[in-house]
């Protein structure tokens, strides 16, 4: 595990650089949710782009005592890579029930901390007929400059219709709202209980359009199958996780899940 070079605890969750993170213009979320959007999400990035993680993220009283080996170097659950521009966030493991809170409110604090321009959330919105067409993307931002970086989404994406969220991305769209942090949310329409990689797709040509890096999602296409095998226990975990923060509440018409 590296050597940290700064530590910032924020809420309860240690930020530990030890690489250097700099300034980047945009800081995009894969925290576990429907469909596990964003982790695959986040995760293909950062094989595609060659990407460098340069700052673990801890907690001994919310994530489980757990730490990930990579190629034989031990890593922490919560890491965030950079490469130019582009920062990073990638989970694997979900935080205790309680921790999801403090998570999400520490993340945009850390952010705005750190002088980051805007937050690029990715995430699933959960359809009952998803089998039955392909995914459509969905936007939803806090300020006018968010809105702004939406716009290059162009026509066919739409803005959030109303509804309800439950879950990580509602406390970091609530937290951005009071701090004045730009945060613009990115959800596909996605499987409910399953791992679905289509609908990660879907969201990260969306990133591409908004933040100008150019992302090849063919190959996330081509291991799709492997991808949904692979994530099935994690998609379980967190599926369980969220149902005890009250994620049934998105079941209200409107349907909205993220």
């Amino acid at each position: 595990m590296p050597l940290a070079a700064y530590e910032e605890e924020v809420m309860g969750y240690s930020f530990i650089e030890y690489g250097e993170l700099g300034r980047p213009k945009y800081l995009v979320l894969g925290i576990p949710d429907v469909g596990l959007v964003g982790p695959i999400a986040s995760g293909h990035l950062v094989r595609t782009l060659g990407m460098n993680d340069v700052v673990g993220i801890e907690s001994y009283g919310y994530l489980p005592p757990a730490a990930v080996v990579v190629g034989g170097t031990v890593k922490y659950p919560l890491r965030i890579y950079v490469k130019d521009q582009l920062a990073v966030m990638v989970t694997e493991v979900m935080p205790v029930t309680s921790g999801i809170i403090p998570l999400s409110i520490a993340i945009v604090e850390f952010s705005r901390k750190r002088g980051i321009e805007y937050l690029v959330g990715l995430s699933g919105l959960g359809n009952p007929t998803r089998a039955e067409s392909q995914p459509q993307l969905y936007w939803l931002a806090t300020t006018p400059y968010a809105e702004k970086l939406a716009a290059a989404l162009g026509g066919s994406t739409k803005r959030l219709p109303d509804g309800l969220i439950v879950g990580p991305y509602a406390t970091i769209l609530k937290e951005s709202v009071k701090r004045g942090v730009n945060t613009l949310l990115l959800l596909s329409d996605s499987f409910v209980d399953i791992p679905d990689p289509e609908a990660a797709a879907v969201t990260l040509q969306g990133l591409s359009k908004v933040t100008g890096v150019q992302v090849d999602v063919s190959q996330l296409m081509e291991e799709a199958e492997t991808l949904r095998l692979r994530l099935q226990s994690m998609a379980r975990e967190t599926k369980d996780t969220l149902a005890k923060m009250g994620k049934g509440y998105e079941y209200r018409a409107p349907l909205i899940y993220s």
